[in-house]
Formats: C-alpha cells, sequence, structure tokens
C-alpha cells in the first residue's frame, strides 16, 4: 500500500528534483504517492507546513532556522531539513535605469555614495524585491549590496514580492531590483526589462540554497515515508547532475501549466548550466549527506539568519537550535 504524502512547492526551475522524481517513478518505487501542491509564496508555504496542511515541503534553508528559532513572525517548530536540494540558482537583476546608473557612475563614486547623496535631495529609496525575509536571496542581496558601498539597514528598502510576481513588479516600476530564483532572471532579460548584475555562486558560492523541510513531528511519525522521500529525492538529484539531455527533459517537463508554466526555453537557460550574460555553472543539484566539512557554512547561515531580526548576540541555545534541522 503506497503512503500519500503532499508536498508543497513553489514554481521554481529548482522544484525539478520533485517533479522529476515524480514523472520518473521514484516516488512510487518507494511506495509513496506524491501530490505536488504548489504555493503562491514562501510565507504560505511555511504556514501550511508549520499547521500540517501540508506533510513536506520545498524550503528555504534559512527558513528551517526562521521556524526553528521562531524568528521575524514565524510560527515556532521543531523541524528537520535532511537533504540539501540544490546549491545556488538565484541571480540578482536590476532595472534598466539602475543598470545604466551602475555603469555610469564616476571614477570615486560608489552606488552607496550615489544613493546616499540621492536620499540627501529628498529622493525616494531604491526598492529591493527579495522572495522572503529568511531567505538565500536576502542574504545575497544584502551581501551584493555591501560589496557596492550599500548600507542594507538605511540606504535602499526592502520588499517582499512571490517570486511569480517578480518581473511584473519590475516592469511596473514597483521594485527597483530584485534577487529571485531562476526563471524569473532569465525572464527579466528575454523581455528587455533588467540586466543580472550578480549570481548567487559569486556572492556565495556552493551555498546550500533549497532544502527537503518537514516537521520533527512528522519525520518521527513516518520514518519510513521519509526515508523513501529522501532516498527518491536523491536519485532525481542524481539523474538531474547526468548531463544536458536530462536537463532539458526536465526543462519540459517544468514548463507544464500545473508546474512552472513557462517556455522550456526560458527554463533551460539556468537547467543547461548557465543564466543569460553568465558563463558559470548556476545551479547543482545535490542530495548528498551533510558532513561536518559543510558545518562551517552552515554556522555562517545560522549566524546571517538570527542577525536579519536582531541586533543582539546569538546566544549558545539558540546557535545550536539553529543548527538542528541540519543534523549538526
Amino acid at each position: 500500500m503506497q503512503q500519500e504524502i503532499r508536498i508543497g512547492v513553489i514554481a521554481l526551475t529548482d522544484s525539478a528534483p520533485f517533479v522529476v522524481a515524480q514523472k520518473m517513478g521514484f516516488f512510487e518505487a518507494e511506495r509513496l504517492s506524491v501530490e505536488l501542491v504548489k504555493q503562491p509564496s514562501w510565507a504560505t508555504l511555511r504556514d501550511k507546513l508549520a499547521y500540517g496542511e501540508i506533510d513536506a515541503a520545498h524550503m528555504l534553508s534559512p527558513m528551517a532556522i526562521a521556524l526553528q528559532l521562531g524568528l521575524g513572525g514565524s510560527p515556532k517548530k521543531e523541524v528537520l531539513a535532511p537533504l540539501v536540494l540544490n546549491r545556488s540558482g538565484n541571480a540578482i537583476t536590476v532595472s534598466k535605469l539602475l543598470a545604466e546608473l551602475i555603469a555610469g557612475l564616476a571614477e570615486g563614486e560608489t552606488l552607496g555614495s550615489n544613493l546616499r547623496a540621492a536620499k540627501s535631495r529628498g529622493e525616494r529609496a531604491m526598492v529591493f524585491g527579495t522572495v522572503f525575509p529568511f531567505s538565500m536571496h536576502t542574504l545575497q542581496l544584502r551581501r551584493w549590496l555591501r560589496l557596492n558601498d550599500v548600507d542594507p539597514e538605511h540606504d535602499v528598502r526592502f520588499e517582499v514580492v512571490p517570486p511569480i510576481r517578480m518581473v511584473g513588479s519590475l516592469q511596473a516600476g514597483l521594485i527597483d531590483a530584485f534577487c529571485v530564483g531562476e526563471p524569473y532572471n532569465s525572464l527579466a532579460v528575454n523581455e528587455g526589462l533588467g540586466t543580472i548584475v550578480a549570481t548567487s555562486n559569486s556572492l556565495w558560492p556552493k551555498a546550500p540554497e533549497k532544502v527537503l523541510g518537514c516537521t520533527r513531528a512528522w519525520a518521527a511519525e513516518n520514518p519510513l515515508a521519509l526515508s523513501g522521500l529522501c532516498k527518491a529525492l536523491r536519485q532525481a538529484c542524481s539523474w538531474l547532475e547526468g548531463g544536458v539531455e536530462n536537463r532539458s527533459r526536465a526543462a519540459a517537463w517544468l514548463s507544464a501549466a500545473d508546474h512552472v508554466n513557462l517556455p522550456g526555453a526560458v527554463l533551460e537557460m539556468a537547467l543547461l548550466a548557465t543564466v543569460k550574460g553568465g558563463t558559470d555553472p548556476f545551479i547543482q543539484f545535490d542530495g548528498a549527506e551533510l558532513t561536518e566539512e559543510q558545518r562551517p557554512m552552515f554556522e555562517s547561515l545560522v549566524v546571517e539568519t538570527h542577525a536579519l531580526t536582531s541586533g543582539l548576540p546569538l546566544d549558545a541555545i539558540q546557535f545550536a537550535s539553529g543548527l538542528r534541522p541540519f543534523g549538526f
């Protein structure tokens, strides 16, 4: 008898392991009947997981920490993130106007000095879109801003925008830039609305982007199902790393109306190694066991995630709790 599992996913390229595991029969081989439940936003996905409306989730790695620690209004839940699904996969895209401003900076001038001068003249602060407060997107945006002499706390404003609405918000002038997962950066470039200025690989190499997430209560009640889920997703990640042909097939599956619902050619920009205008490998699917060698990266992730909502130091108990979802 198959066990039914409802998994919340967001319409992004890096939801590919779930779609592949379903299409290739990897879930079925583990006696799992999986329903992929597309969510409109990360906040909705978080709340549905916390309150048991879905069993597991395609989750942002910092979201697991926020849930564990109850940060920023998140429900406080003991969670488990036993599998990193992919490394990197995000990019920062700026509007044409902001791209022109950056290209036109004079010697000795920085983006930060320009924004502070504009603020002193009474001009509005620029708005940067991020998909969720507790996300690699937010952390990567803040890193990019600091590299460009911009104080994230005072020089700009952040706006949470669901991934599917990022490009439309840029087009409407509601935001000046965004950090989002693919395919929405490539879509903005394709439509002539924006310019990619950085990828997640350049800002935080090999950082854990999305993880498989569930509550510890569900994991304790369903150990065999969780083991099968992890096995199926590991197979899917390995299959996605198996070459261009496999990734092209995945792009076609993702393009369907019940998944990302965008042309396969747009999805291939990320899945077939690079985003438009990029040269570095863009998204790597993982699924491997977490090792002690990776602990320092996750320690940094806990510290930076906690710092998003508190000026107070992270105490030892919070630090240890923040690492618990990942098995450290």
